[in-house]
């Protein structure tokens, strides 16, 4: 069955629903879909394409790898005030096509609530995305079209109208069962992950009104499909060369030969994924990925991916044609504000390089913002940090308005975006020696949740290893080699599904560092 032939069957046979509408653009691609709904007895609703007016390239959310059922990346407003003016109804439950996880009971169960309460809408909540929905009332939707014709109009407008808010309107949350995913990962209908996930784990439920939101998580084995598919980050090392002495990093103690990956090994690595994957890549790893001689190389075989690049900017590129627009999030680690405690924590890196990049970005960011990389600074919290942590926020908060702020999404649209998108503070990582944190704080949750870099994460190292973590520094648990076989090959290869297996039992293996690791949170 098609997206639409299964949301369809969900809901039909509920007699309180007036009726079915599918509101989608007026393009040509889209035609077996209008008559796919006109079969079903689904009336098609078509929208202007050329009005919608899409949100900057800086503004969306899976730019930020962040895709989530809020909306605010995805609805638009004047497609849902359309349907209500073409269909009269008074109430709209909106469910996007891509949303198979939507369960009927829950949907009804939000109706009561919207009614009983009279809202003017009403958010699904705590769901994984895959599992929203939203409810309208026409008032709302007619008022905001009668006042507010270029917001609605606008990608994610509306969410963003009611989340701001505008109006003092009256929204409720639906909260659904409290039980999300393991894995905090998109299960929209998007990708061809999740077309395999679903076409191998759904049962004879799973296109009725009896489908369980919750059983499905529990019961249907998804996540070893999820995860067996492919990584869904790549965290490359390009060289873990290296010119600093950084408090309490283990490079300096290193034993692994400084070198920097293979250019022919890369481009073989980069061949296996084609731009449709749902695959990114952070370069990273025990050095400084601007040292590696050919990164601009790489860079540019990896433009139609998201791409992050963690550096402490120890040289600076000479080639003016860097290409910094294959870039999408640039972390710049500072872990101070100002030179004199920089050199204290950071020895062998280059504060002027990070002053003259700042100016740089400034300009860059101002000339062209959506072919360039949104940048953010981090604070690591060490005992040498400690006293300037505050400092640094207030500091930053003064003189940036991180885009999340405001749901990603400014108003209007060409509003200039601030040349650092965002700052953080970092938890300190053991990397398998056990007790050298020195911060005040502990960052590792209290219950342990399956380890995303074992389960989501193929850690490539500068010499062509993959290993299980970005934490395995020395590359002791390498799983296979891209000098041999190729990374998918060593993903599916029956070691590293026993790997993963063990994480999703939460069951280690006394010869894993897994056992006692307490750096499995991280969001390197």
């Amino acid at each position: 069955m098609t997206a639409l032939q299964i949301l369809h069957n969900r809901f039909r046979d509920r007699g309180i629903i007036s009726g079915f509408a599918l509101a989608l653009p007026d393009r040509e691609e889209y035609t077996p879909l209008v008559e796919q709904a006109k079969a079903l007895g689904i009336e098609p609703v078509l929208f202007s394409s050329v009005k919608v007016l899409e949100k900057p390239v800086s503004l969306q959310q899976q730019r930020w790898g962040l895709e989530d059922d809020s909306g605010n990346d995805t609805l638009v407003g004047a497609a849902i005030s359309l349907t209500q003016e073409q269909t009269g109804w008074k109430t709209l439950v909106v469910i996007p096509l891509a949303n198979l996880l939507v369960e009927a009971g829950e949907v009804y169960g939000s109706l009561e609530l919207y009614r009983r309460e009279s809202f003017d809408a009403c958010f699904a909540e705590e769901r994984v995305p895959g599992g929203g929905w939203a409810v309208f009332s026409n008032e709302l939707l007619i008022g905001l079209q009668r006042s507010h014709e270029d917001l609605m109009w606008a990608r994610g407008g509306l969410a963003w109208a009611l989340r701001k808010p505008l109006y003092p309107f009256k929204l409720g949350s639906w909260h659904c069962p409290r039980i999300r995913s393991r894995l905090a990962v998109d299960l929209r209908f998007n990708s061809e992950r999740m077309q395999i996930v679903y076409a191998r784990t759904a049962n004879s439920d799973f296109a009725t009104s009896s489908f369980s939101y919750e059983k499905w998580l529990a019961n249907s084995g998804w996540e070893n499909v999820y995860c067996d598919h492919g990584p869904l980050t790549i965290e490359l090392e390009p060289t873990n060369d290296c010119s600093g002495s950084c408090f309490n990093c283990p490079h300096s103690s290193m034993q692994r030969e400084c070198t920097q990956l293979s250019v022919d090994i890369f481009g073989r690595l980069a061949a296996e994924f084609s731009a449709g994957d749902d695959v990114g890549w952070i370069l990273s790893g025990m050095g400084e990925p601007l040292r590696h001689s050919g990164l601009a190389d790489i860079l540019r075989q990896l433009d139609k991916y998201q791409v992050s690049l963690h550096t402490s900017l120890q040289i600076l590129p000479e080639d003016i044609d860097f290409p910094w627009s294959t870039i999408d999030h640039l972390r710049i680690s500072t872990d101070a504000l100002a030179r004199e405690g920089f050199d204290k924590v950071r020895p062998g890196c280059n504060w002027e390089n990070i002053e003259k990049f700042l100016v740089f970005a400034r300009e860059r960011k101002k000339a062209m913002p959506d072919r360039f990389p949104e940048i953010g600074v981090s604070l690591l919290r060490h005992r040498l940090t400690e006293h300037h942590q505050q400092a640094f926020l207030r500091y930053w908060k003064q003189v940036t308005s991180p885009v999340f702020r405001e749901n990603f999404f400014r108003w209007p649209f060409d509003l200039p975006p601030d040349p650092v998108q965002w700052f953080q503070i970092l938890g300190e990582a053991e990397y398998g020696r056990s007790g050298s944190r020195t911060s005040n704080v502990d960052f590792t949750p209290v219950k342990r949740r399956p380890c995303r870099h074992a389960l989501l994460s193929a850690t490539v190292l500068a010499d062509g290893s993959v290993t299980i973590c970005p934490f395995d520094y020395e590359g002791q648990h390498a799983l296979g080699s891209l000098k041999n076989h190729s990374l998918k090959d060593i993903w599916r290869s029956q070691s590293a599904q026993n790997f993963r297996k063990q994480h999703l039992q939460m069951q280690f293996n006394d010869d894993l560092p897994c056992v006692d690791c307490r750096d499995w949170y991280h969001p390197l």
